[in-house]
């Protein structure tokens, strides 16, 4: 895939019963058929460990996050607010939020007359320092990469180095940004229609992602 974020090329542990239901909810929502497509709000499951590789290792928690500067000044999102364990995003003017829960909220929109989903997902990590590689594929159905991914470099999401990849099946469009931060491991992801052209896709998705906020950013 070609398309870069900034100039630059869902594991949450809730109970089975809110695992159940948010999955059931976003399955009603869905615009894919029943041969493997992704509904718009992109939600994935995981049954595996972020640890699970034994080539990945928990380091100690900083005292500080990793900051790093912010190559350019882009206009946050303004639609409706999603807010999942005090972690927020806005999504594109226009749109509307379609589920609210503990552990993930979604959004369903149109651009330009084709479809859109957004989801903000938040996991507490329990204590455990994710490495960038660990926070990406925390949310991956049975920790399996989606289909046709392809990691991209990293971008900033809350002056925080964050992980960026594009996937693709027959159905959308998929971008997803993930963090650990603060004891929590966020996945912001957008979908959108293939018809929709890469740069309207590059342009809300910075949009979204520039709209990030944490507690250690409201202080």
């Amino acid at each position: 895939m070609r398309r870069r974020l900034g100039g630059t090329t869902m594991g949450g542990r809730g109970t089975a019963a809110v695992a159940v239901l948010i999955m059931t909810v976003l399955a009603l929502g869905a615009c894919g058929s029943d041969d493997g497509g992704t509904d718009p709000s992109g939600t994935e499951t995981s049954s595996t460990s972020p640890t699970d590789d034994p080539t990945d290792t928990l380091t100690p928690s900083p005292t500080e996050p990793l900051l790093v500067p912010e190559a350019e000044t882009v206009e946050p999102a303004s639609g409706p607010r999603l807010e999942v364990d005090d972690i927020r995003v806005n999504v594109p003017k226009g749109w509307q939020q379609t589920f609210d829960s503990v552990v993930v909220d979604t959004a369903l929109g149109r651009v330009d007359g084709k479809s859109g989903g957004a989801l903000l997902s938040v996991s507490p990590t329990g204590g455990d320092v994710l490495t960038p590689k660990q926070a990406e594929r925390y949310f991956w159905k049975r920790g399996q990469k989606p289909p046709n991914y392809e990691k991209q470099d990293d971008v900033l999401m809350g002056g925080l180095t964050s992980g960026y990849y594009t996937a693709r099946d027959k159905f959308y469009d998929m971008h997803a940004v993930t963090l650990w931060e603060d004891n929590r491991v966020t996945k912001v992801q957008l979908n959108f229609d293939p018809k929709v052209p890469d740069e309207v896709q590059q342009e809300l998705l910075q949009s979204v992602v520039a709209s990030y906020s944490s507690p250690r950013m409201r202080l």
